[in-house]
């Protein structure tokens, strides 16, 4: 069974966001755009991702002995919007990496459910709204377009 982060754990998170916003700088002052940027950063650099970033799983992936995980903003959103963010001087890293942080989340679907992401709504690597900011947009905003609920995760009571 997978529990909510521990304060330890976010505080990984969140010093984890933080190198990646600087190492995104750099790459950018650098004229690197080209090299640095792949999306399966985020699972190499916290790994495993559920250990850090897990926001639960679906109903439907209960019924499956090995449901797809699922990163609920895609990394390339992730990626995109954090590059946007520098590049605009409006933010400090710091505030970039609160934001990452908020959005860097993993879940588990179904295989349904991944389909209908992914295909149906054409959502693998896009916000439904186009609209959404990072700043201000619904981490959860994909997911709710597909009508999938996450069940909630477990309370961990300090000892």
């Amino acid at each position: 069974m997978i529990e909510q982060p521990s304060f330890e754990q976010s505080d990984i998170v969140q010093e984890t966001c933080h190198v990646l916003v600087w190492h995104f700088r750099t790459l950018l002052r650098l004229n690197k755009d080209e090299l640095g940027f792949h999306t399966r950063l985020f699972s190499h650099v916290l790994h495993p991702e559920r250990n850090f970033v897990y926001a639960g799983k679906s109903k439907d992936s209960l019924s499956e002995s090995r449901p797809h995980p699922e990163h609920v903003v895609p990394c390339a959103i992730l990626i995109t919007e954090c590059k946007r963010l520098i590049k605009a001087d409006t933010h400090s890293d710091r505030d970039i990496a609160v934001m990452l942080q908020k959005h860097w989340k993993v879940a588990d679907i179904s295989k349904r459910e991944q389909r209908l992401l992914d295909i149906e709504l054409r959502l693998k690597s896009r916000m439904p709204d186009d609209d959404w900011t990072f700043e201000t947009g619904d981490t959860y905003a994909r997911l709710k377009c597909a009508g999938i609920v996450l069940l909630p995760l477990p309370i961990v009571r300090d000892a």
